[in-house]
Formats: structure tokens, sequence, C-alpha cells
């Protein structure tokens, strides 16, 4: 008889918790990025604006990956090219749309994600997510709607801008839950730096084409770029934090958060955006921005819960087995 020690995972361990830290961080930093976004908006067109901070985050990950060129295999397309089309119309129909909302309702929209990865995670994986997390799911969307005001507004405010974040909203939700599911043993830093460049070439082609597609003798979208230095600046600063270093910190947090909880988790960052609108002056603090934050807050909690739970019990992790040899 010899007794062998498995070495087993203790339940919600330290690479979770820093995980969980990490998550936090880029809910702040993208809880910034749409108010600061929309005045970067009046220097550049949408497209433009997509094309030129995906470019830049491809080719400042292009030196970081290259020691990792070694790993990189046909996996890597097979996921990162899909994801990657998605971010791509994601960014691009965010940036439009952002000129034509306000950043609170910005947020909200994005926030379909947390309805759409319980959806998809059924689909992938072919088992029904925590009855928590679909609780979890609906009542963030739920606060995200009270939060914008669109529930006093009886959903008239709903435009074109409208239209267009809520897209974003679920082509990003197909990116966390595909990412969740399949990205998960590979390294993040080659799979992201795929993923960028794919959604450069998405940017630039829209960008071309809204361009040249003419509406009564005008472009859908005329190609507009500043180059102020100040202005140029700035749109350095927001995108290497808001785009290359947190999609790098997401991609690897999904290696160790259920997809489905970081899909709830992310959508907190709609309370900061609406207290720092608040803060600038580009919001007015109200009665559903404060209940619907507080909804918020409590659908991440339940997420965090039900991930916790949908993973198996640390008493029934720490085993030791007796084999006979």
């Amino acid at each position: 008889m010899k007794q062998q020690t498995k070495s087993v995972e203790i339940g919600f361990s330290h690479k979770r918790v820093l995980a969980y830290c990490g998550i936090v961080f880029v809910v702040f930093l993208w809880g910034l990025y749409p108010v600061f976004t929309s005045d970067l908006l009046s220097y550049y067109s949408g497209g433009a604006f997509t094309f030129v901070s995906s470019l830049l985050s491809a080719v400042v990950l292009l030196p970081v990956c290259f020691p990792k060129r070694k790993l990189l295999n046909a996996t890597y397309f097979k996921i990162a090219v899909p994801t990657g089309f998605f971010v791509g119309a994601a960014n691009l129909t965010q940036k439009i749309g952002l000129q034509y909302t306000t950043p609170t309702q910005f947020a909200f929209l994005e926030s379909l994600s947390c309805v759409v990865v319980p959806l998809l995670l059924i689909l992938y994986v072919k088992k029904r997510p925590h009855p928590l997390t679909v609780g979890a799911s609906l009542l963030c969307l739920f606060g995200c709607f009270v939060l914008s005001g669109l529930i006093s507004s009886g959903g008239a405010a709903f435009g074109v801008g409208e239209i267009l974040c809520a897209l974003a909203g679920i082509f990003y939700g197909v990116n966390i839950a595909t990412t969740g599911v399949f990205a998960t043993r590979l390294n993040a830093v080659l799979y992201l730096t795929i993923q960028m460049w794919v959604n450069v070439a998405v940017s630039g082609v829209a960008m071309v084409v809204l361009n040249a597609i003419q509406v009564n003798g005008a472009s859908l979208e005329a190609i507009s770029f500043s180059w102020e230095p100040k202005h140029l600046l700035f749109l350095t600063v927001l995108v290497l934090s808001t785009s290359t270093f947190a999609w790098l910190i997401r991609t690897e947090v999904l290696k160790y958060v259920n997809a489905a909880a970081v899909a709830v988790i992310l959508p907190f960052s709609s309370v900061v955006t609406g207290i720092v609108a608040v803060c600038v002056g580009k919001d007015s603090f109200s009665f559903h921005l404060l209940c619907g934050g507080l909804l918020i807050i409590l659908s991440s909690i339940l997420s965090t819960v039900a991930d916790i739970r949908a993973s198996k019990p640390a008493t029934t992790l720490i085993k030791e087995l007796s084999d006979d040899d």
C-alpha cells in the first residue's frame, strides 16, 4: 500500500483572488473610458478613432508577445480571428454610437453582454449556468436600465446611438463567452495580439467603406483625424490603459473566473461612468443613478457567489487518496 497525495486547487485560490482584483481594476478603467472618449470623438470620427486605437494596441503588443512566439499554433488563429472580428465590430459600433448618446446610456447598453454570455455558455458547453448567475444577469440588466434613466423616459430615448451601443454590448458578450470557454489555455498576450490585428483589419475596412458610402451627397461617416499633440497624447494614454492593458488583464482573468461572472461584474463600470460623468458635469446626480448603482453592486455580489458555488467545495477538494500499487 503506497499513499499518494494529489495536488489540488484549494477552493478560492490566491490566483482567483488576484483575478477578481484584476477585474475590479478593469471595471474602474472602463468606467472612465466613455467619459473621456466622448471628448476625443469631437476631434476623431468613430471609424478613425477605432482604427488608430486598435493599431496602436496591436503595435505595442508585438514586442511583448515576440518571446512567446514558439507557442503559436493554428488553435490561436481559430479562436482569436472570430473573437477579434466581434471585438472590431463592437469597438466600431461603440465609437459611432457614443457620438449620439450620453456616457451613462452608453454604459448601460454595453451591459447587454451580461445576458448574452450565459445564453452562449449554454450553447457552447451544453451546461446550464448556476441559477444565481441567471438571476444576477437579469438583475444587472435591470439595474443598468434604471441607472441609465431610460425607465423614467418610457424607453423613448432609444435612437441610432442607443441601437449601436446595444449592438456593441451583444458583440462584446460573444467575445467574453468565446474567450472564457475556448481560450483559457492559450497565452493571453499571443491571443490578444492576434485579436487586436484582426480588430485593425475590421476597423480599417469599415473606416474606408463608411467614408466611401454617400448619403445625400455626403459620406456616411467622413474620416476626421486630429494631429494636435495634446489630442494624440490623450488618445495614446487612453488606448494603452483602457484597451491594451485592460484587455490583457481581462483575457488573463477569464482563465480563473467564470465568464458569466465576469460578464455581470464588468457592467459595474457603468456605476463608475455615472459617478465620473456627474463629477465632470456631463450628467447630473439623480435617484435612478443611485438605485441603479445599488442594483448593479448587488448583481455583482450574486454573480461572485454563484462563481464560488459552481466550483467544488474546498472540503471535497482536499483529499488524500490511497492506491494499491
